[in-house]
């Protein structure tokens, strides 16, 4: 059984009670490269996502692309391309991330612009049962019509919506009510029938969950903090009044990344790209500093947090090799052994409880001092490969998919002749070995 804390009731809640579960993960606007914060619900819920896999799971895991908004139109007017040709090129870039930190694609990847007939559907529909209405080319969703409005984000509406009709020039009955369609004429937009115009941000959500997921309540919604108000909350709204029904069973955010105790912000100038940051850092340094953390609390970057995670990284890395070169144990090989069943079952115990990947890591550590000892002792009992099956599994699930093991005849023979010349005491051809054998990946590098 795996559980989640929902940040609606403030509770642990049952992922599901049956073998299939709905994901959906609001995605990144492709008007630019993603920093470190925008990858941190991509990280987590890889993690979930590799659980129920393990676990024999079906997994229907939906992911957005937000491909049409200001940000883009603005930023393919900078580059003096089209939009179409921006969001491409950073489409791409993003998924190049994604493979690059290790992480599962999802089942779907919808794009707002293949989905536009479906929102102005969708939108007809909310109109027709007066949960909206049309002004002028624009079409809104009446606030005050759903009467647990702040639910989700715990504020209050009476504090949100003020009764009477305020006049401002978008011509709304209240301050709080959202485009559902907006009436543009920069940019890319599409024929409907309240003029050009394109969907409005939080409909774009509602809309591919309604589509994919057949109108039903899905078992979790994930995205960051920020967007628990207002964004969630109104796609919360639009599917209570198009269905009946919540959107979600378990609403999923997590904090915030900081540098330096201030929230990470392309607006406020200070962002590290993820493509930069592991292009000075392996990307599993980047994984480690993630996971490392309560996903649901912030995280502050420091200089001495980044050289901890790059030692730890090394550490898991260079003690796969070592038990590996010892044993001439290879990949195959570990997949078709055993369990330590009582590290296993912490693992899987951990990871269920709310993705607790922090107590996951103390496993890990424990597993490797163990084996350690075992190294020391020359011992390598069956119970002790199961104890190095055990940990190359829980580095799998968390992510990580280090290179270790390959072990030709060659290899095998090359081992042979470094370990004679240690003997000789011919350390300059010894050395000379080593090196090669580091270059290969077989001994970890100093």
């Amino acid at each position: 059984m795996i559980k989640i804390f929902d940040s609606m009731s403030k509770t642990k809640k049952e992922l599901t009670t049956n073998k299939i579960v709905d994901l959906y993960l609001c995605g990144p606007t492709v008007y630019n490269y993603i920093h470190i914060g925008n990858i941190r619900p991509v990280l987590v819920l890889d993690v979930l996502h590799r659980l129920l896999l393990h676990q024999e799971f079906q997994v229907n895991y939906v992911h957005n692309i937000t491909d049409i908004d200001d940000k883009i139109i603005h930023q393919a007017e900078k580059e003096q391309v089209t939009e179409s040709e921006l969001s491409e090129k950073y489409l791409q870039a993003y998924l190049a991330d994604l493979k690059m930190l290790n992480i599962l694609i999802p089942k779907k990847m919808p794009k707002v612009t293949d989905f536009i007939p479906e929102n102005i559907k969708f939108i007809e529909e909310l109109v027709t049962k007066k949960y909206a209405y049309v002004a002028g080319s624009d079409v809104y969703f009446q606030v005050d019509k759903i009467s647990s409005y702040g639910t989700l984000s715990n504020k209050n509406p009476n504090e949100l919506m003020p009764n009477a009709r305020i006049s401002n020039k978008e011509n709304k009955v209240s301050a709080f009510d959202f485009a559902l369609w907006k009436d543009t004429k920069v940019g890319i937009n599409w024929e409907s029938p309240w003029g050009k115009g394109r969907p409005g941000w939080h409909t774009e959500c509602v809309v591919f969950i309604n589509k994919e997921f057949a109108g039903k309540t899905i078992n979790l919604h994930g995205g960051g903090i920020d967007l628990k108000f207002p964004h969630h909350e109104n796609e919360r709204a639009q599917f209570l009044a198009a269905t009946n029904q919540e959107l979600a069973n378990i609403w999923w955010h997590n904090g915030h990344i900081n540098l330096a105790s201030e929230k990470m912000s392309k607006s406020l100038n200070n962002v590290i790209l993820v493509k930069d940051f592991c292009q000075q850092y392996h990307p599993f340094v980047l994984r480690y500093l993630i996971l490392n953390h309560d996903h649901q609390q912030p995280i502050d970057f420091t200089e001495q947090l980044i050289i901890e995670a790059v030692s730890t990284i090394k550490k898991y890395h260079g003690f796969l090799q070592l038990w590996s070169y010892n044993t001439f144990v290879s990949e195959i090989e570990i997949q078709q052994k055993q369990y330590h069943e009582s590290y296993y079952q912490s693992i899987v115990t951990y990871l269920s409880d709310n993705i607790n990947t922090t107590n996951t890591f103390a496993v890990i550590s424990n597993m490797i001092k163990d084996l350690n000892q075992a190294l020391n002792k020359k011992d390598f009992s069956t119970d002790n490969q199961n104890i190095f099956s055990t940990l190359v599994f829980a580095l799998e699930i968390l992510g990580f998919n280090f290179e270790f093991g390959n072990y030709s005849e060659e290899i095998k023979a090359k081992i042979k002749e470094w370990e004679e010349l240690k003997v000789k005491k011919d350390f300059k051809k010894a050395d000379l070995v080593r090196s090669e054998l580091q270059n290969l990946g077989i001994l970890p590098k100093n």
